[in-house]
Order: C-alpha cells, then structure tokens, then sequence
C-alpha cells in the first residue's frame, strides 16, 4: 500500500545546506520508494537574503504563528507513514520543537534530520541542550552529520542507538569534469556575511592586491542583509579591486558549471557544522583553501586536497591566497587527490537512507 512521506522543513529560497539536504533526502526516497507519495510541508520565509542573526520581531512571531497553523492544518489534513523533520539549534527550534511533540502523539515513524552544531548556537549549552536534545531524542531516528563530531557529541544526551550518520551528500556526477580542462579560478559559494567569512575574504584580496593581480573569484551567493553588502561594496570600491565577479545565488546546472570551472574552492567561514559546500568541492575535483575551524579540519583532515589558514585571519589568508594563485603545481596535485575521494557520493546516502526509514509497501 502507498505511504505518504512528508518532509517538514526549508526549501529555497535562500538557498542553504539544510533547504539543500531536504530537496536530496527527497529525491532519494522517491527513487528508493517510487510508489510512495512524498509531501512537504516548507517552513522558509522565502527571502533571498537570509539575515540569520538579527534580533527578533513581531513579524518573527507572526511567521511563528503561521507555521504553526500551516503544520496543523498539514497532519490533520494527512495520515503521514514517515514524518521527516529537519532541525537546526536556533531560535526556530521553538516551532520544530512543537511539530516534535504533536507528531509523537501521531503513529508513524518520527525521523529527524538533526542539522546541529555542538556549540555557538542558541541551544546548545546549559539548561537549553538538555531541552533541545531531550525533544530531539523524541525521534525515532535521529540523523546526524558525522561521526567522529557529531554522533560522539550528542551520544551523550541522545540514546547512542536512535543516531544514524547521514552525512551531507552529493551527487557526484552533476560535477564531473576534467581537471585538465579547468581554468585557474578560485570560487566561493555561500551566504556573503561577516560568520561566513566573506569580509575575512574581501581583507585579504585587498593586502594582496598587487600580487594577486589577475586572479578571478567567481562568487554565488546572496548577501545576508542591505547593510552588510554596502559595506562590502563600499570595501571593494575603495581598495580598486577587480578580483571578485558576483553572480548572485545559483542552483543547478548553473552552480554546477562554476564548480566544474574552476580549480580553487575558497571558504573563509567561521561558523559551520558539517558544509555540504565543501563536499561539492571534493566532487567538482577542486583544490580547498579553508579555514582551520574544527568542523572543516573533521571533514578535510584526512585528504592531501587542501591549504587551511588561520579563521578570521584575513593576513594569513592573503599569504594563501597568494600562494595558491602563484603554485599551479600545488594546485594540480590536490585537484588529483580531490578526485580520488569519493566519501560523501549519494550512493552512500541511498543505503543509509533504505535501512533507516520505514519504506516497505
């Protein structure tokens, strides 16, 4: 008999690793199930530039408020087999944390796709990770984005055996390409925002302009709000530079040219949890150049593809960026060992996917 398999959470716009996973884990279950009905129920407030970090208005309340209503309206109007719910440890939490506990007192198998960091966000100290993991443990599988940060971390306050690693994935054959045809370009991909380390990005081209001179970086992404790209802009325009080509944010085929592209991956962020960014990288056969945060090294430590710089060191990054503009050589033996890595393909995904999730007819 036909299930319905709802997946509760963000869809872009803006376009971001969780809306990301959501789309994937959807159309892997469609493929591993095609006789089930797939329904989403999405949560974004739909706007192209993701202001994540601005205090919280009445209009937050009232975007509260009509989820609410939405989800309501949502489980009432249908009998779900699966409830996938996607969860990050910001102030959203206090709406999933209710589809959580209405959806427990439902039959159907409860899975949560846990999109969380293990420190540096709302949730995640004192008394507040205690609640947020207790509603969490609530599922009947619980996803998360690794093992050696994440399983281990919240292994401590969620019984060891609901945690499944789904990291994030891609599909490699969308980035394809042949090393040998790729053009000396860096790329960044991602919210342009202070966390994100763009600005980071745009001091360090700025001490090294001179010799960095005929270096392109290609930059998909949305700004996070008005006055942070002023800022940027207004950055570029007095130091002259000419370096940066801004394409706005990219999905498809689109994004998957860029990557294809070019030869260097920069990511310059500070705050991140397990960057599905990074992993396209790996499969577009791209060098990296990243900062040194704990949650990169978890994923990169183990491969010769990439250069780290200091976090928010925009003078260690310019002395990186130099030196992988300058050492083609360099460039090309990481894009080699990028192409041998094939960790985080959607294959991987599909089986975790199948053994986890209550599919059978």
């Amino acid at each position: 008999m036909a299930k319905k398999i709802a997946f509760i959470g963000p869809l872009p716009p803006p376009v971001g690793g969780v809306a990301l996973a959501n789309i994937r884990a959807q159309e892997i279950v469609q493929r591993l199930a095609p006789e089930h009905e797939i329904i989403t129920l999405d949560n974004s407030k739909k706007s192209i530039n993701a202001d994540l970090y601005k205090r919280k208005g009445l209009s937050e309340m009232g975007h509260f408020i009509k989820n609410i209503g939405k989800f309501l309206g949502f489980i009432f109007k249908n009998r779900i087999a699966v409830a996938n719910v996607f969860v990050v440890p910001n102030i959203s939490f206090v709406r999933e944390a209710v589809y959580i506990l209405l959806l427990k007192l439902k039959p159907g198998q409860l899975v949560v796709h846990l999109h969380a960091k293990t420190s540096g966000d709302l949730f995640l100290s004192g008394f507040k990770l205690k609640l947020f993991t207790k509603i969490v443990g609530l599922g009947d599988v619980v996803f998360v984005l690794s093992e050696k940060h994440h399983r281990q971390f919240y292994a401590k306050y969620i019984k060891p055996e609901k945690l499944v690693v789904l990291e994030n994935f891609v599909t490699y054959s969308d980035f394809d390409n042949q090393i040998s045809q790729k053009e000396h370009k860096f790329l960044y991909v991602g919210r342009l925002s202070e966390k994100k380390g763009f600005k980071t990005l745009v001091e360090a081209v700025a001490l090294a302009k001179n010799e960095l001179s005929g270096l392109t970086i290609e930059v998909l992404g949305a700004f996070e709000n008005a006055a942070f790209e002023q800022e940027m802009n207004q950055m570029i325009q007095d130091h002259q530079l000419s370096q940066f080509r801004f394409h706005g944010p990219q999905m498809g085929q689109e994004k998957f040219e860029q990557f294809k592209r070019c030869s260097v991956f920069v990511f310059p962020s500070y705050f991140e949890n397990s960057p599905i960014v990074l992993k396209e990288a790996i499969a577009a056969k791209m060098a990296i150049l990243s900062s040194d945060i704990q949650e990169n090294q978890n994923l990169l430590e183990d491969f010769d593809n990439k250069v780290l710089f200091k976090a928010q060191d925009a003078e260690d990054l310019s002395k990186k960026l130099i030196n992988c503009f300058k050492d083609k050589t360099s460039i090309n033996a990481m894009m080699l060992a990028s192409e041998k890595i094939k960790n985080y393909d959607v294959t991987e995904a599909e089986r975790i996917i199948a053994n986890s999730l209550d599919l059978d007819s």
